[in-house]
């Protein structure tokens, strides 16, 4: 099984593109990953993909909809990246609307995360800021790390602490989260709004680089203009799942079986 990693917090705090680094991060190993993607207000699929028209079959609303879903039925709904085999993506299509599908259900977000961590390495689950949207509350529910992500002022504060009772059940692990200051720039209160959440873990400062590549298309492409600070909250979540492997690698010595699966299940997907 893959481990999960979801990132969600405040609004406009990077998180989509704090997603694309990472999953950049994790595969250069040529390890796999998918980033999946909910939201059906802002369809993702255009904006990863901006270049690419991709028709409404490959939405993340089919799966979501069906009456089961299993880990045939995911990778054909998985667009891999031309540039980054080793990245999948999933989300909604471009000109759907969040009346599109009927409503989610949260057992059926958790089905559709079980059947993507049984294909790749790492699934990355990119959160929109409304817990009314089941798919971020559930994937809160099934990551084995989580990352929450604020901007770092009062409206991410008080997004926090609006949100933070409606995560109080023990499944939701809150106390285990990562916190991290989003679209940071020098001019914000780093210390005093950490001292009204209980301090933040590391900065992901805004950069005009990596903010070109947010509105030009090229998410994936933002890793190599992140400076010292964002590299070092990145290297926070890498030692963390590896340190969740190295603990695992000492329970058991039984080989991973994904790789195979994610090859054969994918061999017939057209890449970007």
């Amino acid at each position: 099984m893959g481990k999960v990693i979801t990132v969600w917090g405040s609004p406009g705090s990077g998180k989509s593109m704090f997603c694309c680094i990472l999953a950049k991060a994790l595969t250069r190993d040529k390890r796999k990953a998918i980033i999946i993607n909910g939201e059906a207000g802002v369809p993702m699929l255009p904006v990863w993909l901006p270049e690419q028209l991709i028709e409404t079959n490959a939405s993340i609303g089919q799966v979501l909809s069906s009456v089961e879903i299993d880990t045939s039925l995911v990778a054909s709904h998985v667009t891999v990246l031309k540039s980054y085999p080793f990245i999948g993506l999933m989300g909604y299509s471009a000109g759907e609307t969040p009346l599109s599908y009927p409503e989610t259900d949260f057992n059926m977000v958790l089905q559709l995360v079980s059947a993507a961590s049984k294909l790749v390495d790492f699934v990355i689950l990119d959160c929109g800021p409304s817990m009314t949207n089941v798919f971020t509350p559930a994937a809160i529910a099934s990551g084995d790390l989580v990352a929450r992500i604020l901007t770092p002022d009062l409206k991410g504060v008080n997004y926090l602490k609006a949100h933070q009772p409606l995560l109080a059940d023990e499944r939701f692990h809150y106390d285990r989260h990562l916190t991290f200051a989003g679209m940071a720039r020098p001019f914000h209160a780093f210390e005093e709004m950490g001292y009204l959440i209980g301090g933040f873990d590391g900065l992901l400062p805004y950069g005009k680089e990596i903010d070109r590549c947010a509105t030009e298309g090229g998410m994936f492409q933002a890793l190599k203009y992140c400076n010292a600070k964002y590299i070092a909250s990145l290297n926070k979540v890498l030692e963390a799942l590896e340190q969740m492997e190295a603990g695992e690698m000492q329970e058991t010595a039984a080989p991973a079986e994904n790789s195979a699966d994610y090859k054969e299940e994918f061999s017939d997907e057209q890449p970007e």
